[in-house]
């Protein structure tokens, strides 16, 4: 089944076209790496898919974008996070709570998750990031690469069919990329879905295939 299907997609802000009468499949299962030069379009591509824009995003958009075969502008917010989870550029952007903990529980909390299974998940993430000694860490007090993982860990702790990330390894050490690329590897061969963003090609290894934006 495809997960993501872009058609004629152009995305403009003000007179300026970021993307013109772009179309892209993402099947479910497929980890897919957009490569292109800076500028090309490739996060404006990641924000229509999660239904950023228009609206929250300023922009004027034509073109339809499918997720599971329904419009995105459709899904409700609770529709959207069960389907999909992106991960920003700058991890500030997405943090906002007083703890990692509280980081991790409060999407679970929004998406009405049994209390047990909410302090399963978190321990998990915590171990699977390698920041259980941070649980309650004010993420403000942290390196961009430990801010990172906190995003990251917030979102897989939702279980998203999708994933779209958008360099979200850039600030981490080798040791933790290796160590999420693994984990990516993983949820993609258990059938979710990834649309990827990699300045150094650092997941190239674990991509289905590559698609270049010019």
């Amino acid at each position: 089944m495809t997960a993501i299907e872009v058609k004629n997609l152009t995305v403009s802000y003000g007179e300026y076209d970021v993307l013109q009468d772009f179309s892209l499949k993402v099947e479910t299962g497929e980890a897919v790496l957009l490569r292109g030069p800076s500028g090309c379009g490739k996060s404006t591509l990641l924000h229509t898919i999660c239904g950023l824009l228009p609206g929250v995003v300023e922009a004027e958009c034509s073109g339809e974008v499918l997720v599971f075969g329904k419009p995105v502008k459709s899904l409700s917010a609770q529709e959207r996070a069960g389907s999909l989870g992106i991960v920003f550029q700058n991890p500030d952007t997405q943090l906002f709570c007083d703890t990692i903990e509280d980081e991790i529980a409060f999407g679970l909390e929004n998406l009405c998750v049994p209390r047990d299974e909410m302090a399963a998940r978190i321990d998990e993430m915590l171990k699977l990031t390698n920041m259980e000694n941070l649980r309650f860490a004010s993420p403000s007090k942290l390196s961009g690469g430990q801010k990172q993982r906190v995003v990251l860990a917030a979102v897989m702790a939702l279980d998203p069919k999708v994933l779209l990330l958008d360099e979200a390894i850039s600030q981490l050490d080798s040791r933790g990329k290796e160590s999420l690329k693994e984990q990516f590897a993983l949820l993609r061969d258990k059938g979710h879905s990834m649309l990827m963003v990699d300045h150094d090609d650092e997941l190239a290894s674990i991509a289905s295939r590559i698609v270049e934006i010019k």
